[in-house]
């Protein structure tokens, strides 16, 4: 179980100063919606939304509006989850508590670069860093785990990975096991998306060890997330598991999971990527010799590709649309594909050098002390 909210229980049994409780319940309600429990969550927070201490402590109200955005967020990853937060840091500010303000720095700048605001990512983890003490775990953890996932979306594994190992260590420091399962989680996923890149994009396609280590990781997820009995997002890793079986040769494993898993993911935030899973299913299809069902896929992904976002999401639709094309003898139709999957990755590889440079002039490149 997470040693971190049995702390928080102990902590609220032994309050003497009952100003103390209120704020404890509040974090307590935050840690609840990192680990799913997001009906508990919402409980706590309504129970102290109705307390007299809600309008003599600003504090209070910034914990419980960073609860509700990480509720959103964890439920189905809602972008109104950043307006909360937004609000919580606003509030703690106000409030001059740096404890909350830091750790809702360290989170706006979390949901920051999901939504692909890289500026204010950049700014939002500078301040959180800047602003959190040093046994402040919760915050450096995740602002160390936003720093870690910049640098490996930019495919610089060798240099995320001392930033994961801070995210890691401070986790660790107060048995933050939901803080554990996220840095898992984004290793994982960004892995994932990796060897997706590179079996289409790079000249040699995906090396071995590299479709190994998104392999492990998304296993590890899983085995993590089980153990310390973390509910949210769980059907996220079914898909990426699909996506590994898929570029390993196992089309009908890949199909499965997708048909078994595809509608709840896409209920828990990942409709922004279906065009990606679409275009999975229609190669998938096309391997198994299933040329009718293959086209009707593809035309589902097509029709998925005006919801996506991310320049690698249309870079890999694209890539997997031209595959599936001349798979089914469509060859025109697959050089269009080709062309814009060409186009996307060169939006992506732009972005890329635009992040390394905003971590350049923030000092963020250079191992964490």
């Amino acid at each position: 179980m997470n040693r971190l909210l049995r702390t928080l229980d102990d902590a609220i049994a032994a309050a003497r100063l009952p100003r103390e409780v209120p704020l404890l319940r509040a974090e307590r309600a935050v840690l609840l919606a990192r680990l799913g429990e997001i009906e508990r969550m919402h409980l706590e927070v309504a129970a102290l939304r109705a307390t007299p201490e809600l309008l003599t402590m600003p504090a209070l109200n910034a914990w419980l509006w960073l609860a509700e955005g990480l509720g959103d967020f964890y439920a189905d990853l809602s972008t109104r989850s950043r307006d909360r937060v937004r609000r919580a840091l606003a509030l703690a500010r106000s409030a001059r508590n740096p404890r909350v303000q830091a750790l809702a720095a360290a989170w706006l700048a979390h949901l920051d670069f999901h939504v692909r605001d890289d500026a204010a990512a950049l700014e939002h983890v500078a301040l959180a860093l800047g602003t959190a003490a040093a046994e402040h775990h919760g915050a450096r953890s995740r602002a160390c785990l936003v720093v870690a996932g910049m640098l490996h979306y930019a495919r610089r594994d060798d240099e995320a990975q001392p930033w994961y190992g801070q995210a890691r260590r401070h986790a660790n420091a107060e048995g933050d096991g939901a803080a554990l399962s996220s840095i898992m989680y984004n290793m994982a996923f960004l892995r994932v998306i990796d060897a997706r890149l590179a079996d289409l994009h790079d000249p040699d396609g995906c090396p071995d060890e590299l479709m190994r280590r998104a392999m492990l990781g998304t296993e590890s997820s899983v085995y993590l997330d089980r153990s310390m009995q973390i509910r949210a997002l769980s059907h996220h890793p079914p898909i990426r598991r699909a996506q590994i079986l898929m570029m390993a040769g196992e089309p009908a494993a890949a199909l499965a999971l997708y048909e078994g898993h595809l509608a709840e993911a896409l209920g828990e935030g990942l409709g922004v990527s279906e065009c990606v899973f679409r275009a999975d299913q229609a190669w998938c299809l096309a391997a198994l010799g299933r040329g009718d069902a293959a086209l009707q896929a593809a035309r589902a992904a097509q029709a998925a590709l005006h919801g996506a976002t991310e320049p690698e999401d249309l870079a890999i639709a694209h890539g997997m649309l031209a595959r599936v094309h001349h798979r089914i003898g469509l060859d025109e139709v697959a050089e269009q594909h080709g062309r814009r999957a060409a186009d996307h990755f060169r939006l992506y590889s732009q972005r890329i050098a635009a992040l390394l440079a905003g971590l350049d002039r923030l000092g963020l490149r250079t191992a964490p002390c």
